[in-house]
This record gives structure tokens, sequence and C-alpha cells, in this order.
């Protein structure tokens, strides 16, 4: 049995419950029935205006199509009106939401900015240090933005989990995070731009964060990162209150 000695060391270490193999399965049989059903095969079938979904996308070996919002919001023309693509990366000392009420892990990062690549950012007219108009087929937001070489240049990011709502969290209104932080949740849709399905993998449902495509420009508004929403109330000392992030972590 292949691995064997690591098998029964991961058993005996109570990583896993048995010293069995880990088979990974390369075609996937579940995935191949659903894609019988869409064609016709099978008692249980999908709905009629599902189908072709199903039996597309179940594929039962890896398959790669354009992400959703790319393909559905493209242009008639060969130019995208969103030709960037638009990631977020949690910070290890906030992997988690908890991390963030963390008093030592706060001074690490209490701000971010959008990183972009220095030929695409003078492509754009975006000055290193400024502030630069990021918009979707969702909306559009002000946020401060920073070059660096690493990135690719097709390619922005940014943290995520660092920007929350003023005064959320117990922080005090002026804290930087609300001020001077942001979510690029303000700009990934719910739903697909043709409004048919939502916006998440077709086959497990997850959240389609990193499908996000944007367009970039200088700053057309007051050089302070938006959306903003008004303060929330500080709560009284133990008293329970919600965890005021901006958006969907």
């Amino acid at each position: 049995m292949a691995n064997r000695s690591y098998l029964d060391w991961s058993a005996g270490m109570g990583f896993i419950g048995k010293a069995e193999p880990i088979v990974l399965q390369l075609y996937s049989e579940t995935l191949q029935k659903f894609r019988l059903a869409a064609q016709g095969h099978g008692e249980h079938q999908p709905p009629d205006e599902h189908r072709e979904r199903v039996a597309t996308y179940f594929d039962p070996l890896p398959i790669w199509y354009e992400p959703f919002e790319g393909a559905q919001s493209a242009g008639s023309d060969a130019s995208h009106p969103f030709p960037l693509s638009a990631v977020t990366q949690r910070p290890m000392f906030m992997y988690h939401s908890w991390g963030s009420q963390n008093a030592w892990l706060r001074q690490i990062a209490t701000k971010n900015t959008l990183f972009v690549h220095p030929d695409t950012a003078a492509l754009y007219g975006v000055a290193d240090g400024g502030m630069a108009d990021i918009r979707s087929h969702l909306g559009t937001m002000t946020v401060p933005v920073k070059t660096s070489a690493s990135v690719h240049p097709d390619t922005v990011w940014t943290w995520n989990a660092i920007g929350k709502r003023r005064g959320a969290w117990r922080l005090d209104p002026g804290a930087p995070e609300g001020r001077e932080g942001f979510l690029l949740n303000h700009l990934i849709s719910d739903v697909t731009p043709d409004g048919r399905y939502a916006n998440a993998d077709p086959v497990t449902g997850q959240a389609a964060w990193f499908d996000l495509r944007i367009a970039l420009s200088p700053a057309t508004r007051d050089a302070v990162p938006s959306p903003m929403f008004a303060p929330l109330p500080v709560g009284r000392t133990g008293a329970p209150s919600g965890n005021g992030r901006t958006g969907g972590q």
C-alpha cells in the first residue's frame, strides 16, 4: 500500500481515522450521474430550465471555462469594459474575523490599499499613493492605490477583512479601519450579470469571490475611500452587538 508508514503514523497521531489509502478521484462518478440525469437518463431529472447548465458544468473530469462574470459582462467588441481581475486575500494574522478584535493583531495592519502593477497604473493614469475609482458591473468604489511589481499586470488585489464600518466592534469611530480600510464586497454581486443564477460555482455553490472583473481609473470624487457609511453607535461594555462588517466575509 502506498505511503503505508505515513498512514500508520498519521492514524497513530489521530490525524486520520484509519490507516487506509486516501483515494483522490480524477474522474468523479458522482458528477457523471448528475450529467447523465441532465442528458435524460435515470428516474430523477433536473428541471428543464436548468438541464443545460447541469449537463455543461457537472463534468466528471476537470474542465476550465470563462468565469461567468467576465463572460457575461464582456462588450460586443474586442475590448472588455472590465479588463482587470480583482482578488482579495485574508492576511494570516486575521485569517478568521475573530482575530480582528485582538488588540495586539490590530497593530499589524489597520488599513489596506489596492495593489496595482506599475505598468497597469501608468496605462490607466493612476498614481502610486493616489486614489482610484474601481468599477464593476454592480457599482463603483474609491480606494487608495499602491503600485507593486509583484502583482500580475492584469490583476489587482488587496487584503480582505481589514475594512470595518465606523463604530463596529466597539472601535472608535475615528479608527483607521473605518476611515481608511475598505472591502471589495461592494463590487461583488449576489447574482451573475445576466441575473439568472447566484454568483457562485455551479457545482459547489461556493461564492465566486475571485471572479470579480473591474475597470480602473483616476478618482473623480473626494480623495477618501468610499462608500463610507454613518458610524454605528458604540454599545455598552458587555452589550451584544453585530460584527459590523461592511460586506460579507
